[in-house]
C-alpha cells in the first residue's frame, strides 16, 4: 500500500518540494536538502514513522490519515552503559 505512492522531488529557490504525484495540491512538504527527501521518501515507503518532529509533520501533509496511521515508530535502542575500562 505504501511502497506504491510515487513522489516527485523539485528544486525550489529555498530547498526542495516534495511532491506526491497522485495526491491533491496540499499533498506536499518543504525541505531543505535532497538527501532529507529521499530519506523521508525511504521511510514512508518502509512504514516508518521519522523521529524528528518536523518530518513527522511533513509525513502527516504527504499521506492521508489511514495511511500515516500505518506507520510504526522506529524501536529505541539499546545501549550498553556498562562496558567496563579498555586497559592497554
Amino acid at each position: 500500500m505504501l511502497k506504491e505512492i510515487e513522489f516527485e522531488i523539485k528544486k525550489d529557490s529555498r530547498g526542495f518540494i516534495l511532491i506526491r504525484k497522485d495526491g491533491e495540491y496540499s499533498m506536499h512538504a518543504h525541505l531543505k536538502n535532497k538527501n532529507t527527501c529521499r530519506t523521508l521518501i525511504h521511510l514512508i515507503h518502509n512504514r516508518l514513522l521519522p523521529r524528528s518532529k518536523y518530518l513527522q509533520g511533513s509525513c502527516k501533509r504527504l499521506l492521508t490519515d489511514e495511511e500515516y496511521s500505518h506507520l510504526k515508530e522506529k524501536k529505541q535502542q539499546y545501549i550498553n552503559i556498562n562496558k567496563g575500562v579498555v586497559r592497554k
